[in-house]
């Protein structure tokens, strides 16, 4: 049985339907906290790094030292060809251990906003999102394309929506994996960013029906079988 680790930096963002999917996928996985880490695992402890959102900057490793330690775990973990996938602040460590820049976004971007596939996309995630399908955004920063990587998605407010790095490293700065739970904890304990902007929706707009979310995380369990396939096929060449 596959084993990922999930890494948690605040209660309110966590894996969400990316659970679900690895339950599914016969996955196991164990959620860690990366602000209360005690001993970072092994590399052999896991197969899968999965890498969550939250309100600190990727550049805050100077602030934080378990942020310091984050990053050299994975960057371990990508020298070792585990399957790595990281969402909106996950996305942007990663970018940064790939040498890339953080910066501020010109807007915050939070709420249900579009993302296109760029022509870099494979086509089978192209595919899946044609449709430009609004997803949940909750970020004030972006990142720059770390070097060697595809380009996969954009938005009007963000260049920076997605990358693929080899095959066994992804990066997303939207959330697919969000229930309601985790749209609830994101409006009480990240109320501020709420306020008002360019794009930026008011709450009511961002605590969508559970019919929303279901259809989001049906798009999420597509992309998600098509890396982990993507990913298993490099493996096995």
């Amino acid at each position: 049985m596959q084993r990922a680790l999930i890494i948690r930096h605040v209660p309110f963002e966590g894996p969400g339907a990316i659970a679900t999917w690895l339950t599914r996928r016969d996955i196991d996985y164990r959620v860690m906290d990366a602000q209360q880490p005690g001993k970072w695992p092994a590399l052999e402890e896991f197969d899968w790094l999965i890498i969550m959102g939250g309100p600190m900057s990727a550049r805050d490793d100077l602030i934080y030292p378990w942020m310091r330690e984050e990053k050299k775990l994975i960057r371990q973990a990508m020298d070792a060809g585990h399957k790595v996938l990281g969402i909106c602040l996950g996305a942007q460590l990663i970018a940064s251990v790939l040498g890339a820049d953080i910066r501020r976004n010109p807007e915050r971007e939070v709420g249900w906003f579009s993302i296109t596939p760029t022509r870099d996309c494979p086509v089978d995630v192209t595919s899946m999102f044609a449709d430009s399908p609004p997803v949940l955004h909750w970020h004030g920063e972006t990142f720059t394309l770390p070097r060697g990587a595809r380009h996969l998605f954009s938005s009007e407010a963000c260049a920076q929506q997605g990358f693929l790095h080899g095959d066994t490293i992804m990066g997303l700065q939207f959330h697919l994996e969000s229930d309601g739970d985790t749209l609830a904890g994101l409006c009480e304990h990240c109320a501020a960013d709420l306020a008002p902007g360019p794009w930026v929706q008011p709450q009511h707009k961002v605590l969508v029906s559970e019919a929303v979310l279901a259809a989001t995380h049906q798009r999420l369990y597509r992309l998600l079988t098509w890396f982990a396939d993507t990913a298993s096929a490099s493996d096995n060449a």
